[in-house]
């Protein structure tokens, strides 16, 4: 059972590192809009069965539950011919587990902030392509209480790494996100988060003006083992993928909705089960 317990609280650490932006990629997220000001508003509900060992197969059962709301901002600009991007993204909101921890954490997790700059556009009428790179920091402001396991919070900074693409082609739609996490690490508990690859991408069709249809997928998987006061933990590499529909509708010329869902198929040391993202973005 400490295995266990400690397996989770570190699958808890992945959870949360993601919730901030892992598996957030929908159709047109990586274009280069007119210069300005773009708010988004998700809503996210996941909810997880189990956890699972190094085969990933159940290590345990659990009723996790967190119910997160992310508030997002995006705001383009050129410096000469060269365009510029900044986002800060806060997450707040609630994870409880009931049946091994009896634990909850709510309040505000770790804000996220960084500047991004597009090395590729191309722009014509059979096809459009947009390569940029962004580098993001995630600060520790969640909520952290170092006698719990589950924390929205993780208590220590770290770094994300985005290299973003997205085509238009006929009606097609395709995103794709690389990501690469490094983390610092915690100097309370001497927790070292291992380097995280993480791959995401998103294929839709715009059936009309309004209505696009698609599937998401994605998956992430740690470099080496987690490490506590400079040891490895033993099967505490994790990685998980997901896949699941999506549909986006834009209400106004202003304001536009998504929603989808993804279904962790596959998991190892890690939670597995399925989020439910409802977004809203709005052009200033």
């Amino acid at each position: 059972m400490k295995k266990q317990v400690l397996v989770l609280a570190l699958s808890m650490v992945c959870l949360w590192s993601s919730m901030a932006q892992a598996i957030l990629i929908d159709p047109y997220d990586n274009v280069l809009p007119p210069d300005g000001s773009y708010g988004l508003l998700y809503g996210n509900y996941y909810h997880a069965g189990k956890l699972t060992g190094a085969g990933g197969g159940k290590a345990a059962d659990l009723d996790l539950t967190a119910m997160v709301t992310l508030l997002r901002s995006s705001n383009y600009f050129h410096v000469g011919k060269v365009p510029l991007g900044f986002q800060v993204i806060l997450p707040f909101g609630k994870v409880e587990e009931k049946k091994l921890l009896h634990e909850s954490s709510s309040g505000v997790g770790d804000i996220v902030f960084g500047p991004g700059i597009f090395l590729h556009t191309h722009e014509s009428d059979s096809l459009k392509t947009y390569l940029s790179y962004w580098f993001y920091t995630i600060a520790p402001t969640g909520e952290w209480d170092r006698n719990k396991t589950l924390n929205l919070g993780q208590h220590h900074w770290y770094f994300e790494h985005q290299l973003s693409f997205n085509a238009q082609f006929s009606n097609f739609v395709y995103d794709m996100n690389l990501n690469y996490y490094q983390h610092v690490e915690d100097s309370d508990n001497k927790l070292q988060k291992p380097d995280r690859f993480e791959a995401e991408a998103s294929l839709g069709y715009q059936f009309t003006d309004k209505l696009l249809v698609g599937v998401n997928g994605g998956g992430y998987w740690d470099g080496n083992a987690s490490k506590v006061d400079g040891i490895p933990v033993a099967d505490s590499k994790a990685k998980r993928l997901q896949v699941g529909p999506t549909i986006g509708y834009s209400i106004t010329d202003k304001l536009g909705a998504n929603l989808r869902w993804t279904h962790d198929v596959s998991s190892s040391n890690d939670t597995k089960g399925d989020d439910i993202w409802l977004r809203f973005s709005y052009a200033f």
